[in-house]
């Protein structure tokens, strides 16, 4: 287990060497969130996990954003989040035994049906709108 502190340690040398780029011309913040309460201890990957969900949010609300006004830019985008899969951190750490992510996130998208994607942002995305100045 780690401390918050060796959780964010993770997550900076994640950000400083991120394999892929934020859109929206976001900025990842310098610290991840701390958890409620101060005792509270993390996960080995925590930190990594906190990048890879800035940047999938990041994804996201570009797909979103531009679902019905730039079908071609939602596009390029979802191609963008779909190397999410292939990532090792996702491999190692996010369970998707069923793929939902890539196939009700990402396939339902990929045909044009955005709610599941929307659900995922809602929902998995407070910190990412809050860091941004973005409501629901």
């Amino acid at each position: 287990m780690l401390t918050w502190q060796q959780a964010n340690e993770e997550y900076r040398a994640t950000v400083e060497d991120f394999p892929f780029e934020l859109m929206n011309g976001d900025k990842f913040p310098e610290h991840m969130p701390k958890a409620q309460a101060a005792s509270s201890l993390y996960t080995k990957g925590s930190g990594e996990g906190q990048a890879y969900f800035y940047w999938q949010c990041s994804v996201e609300r570009n797909i979103l954003d531009n679902s019905q006004t730039n079908t071609e830019q939602a596009g390029k985008s979802l191609l963008q989040l779909r190397k999410l899969l292939d990532a090792d951190w996702f491999k190692t750490y996010y369970e998707d035994r069923d793929g939902t992510f890539e196939n009700d996130v990402i396939g339902k998208s990929e045909l044009g049906d955005y709610s599941t994607m929307r659900e995922f942002y809602d929902s998995d995305c407070t910190w990412y709108r809050q860091e941004n100045g973005l409501s629901q």
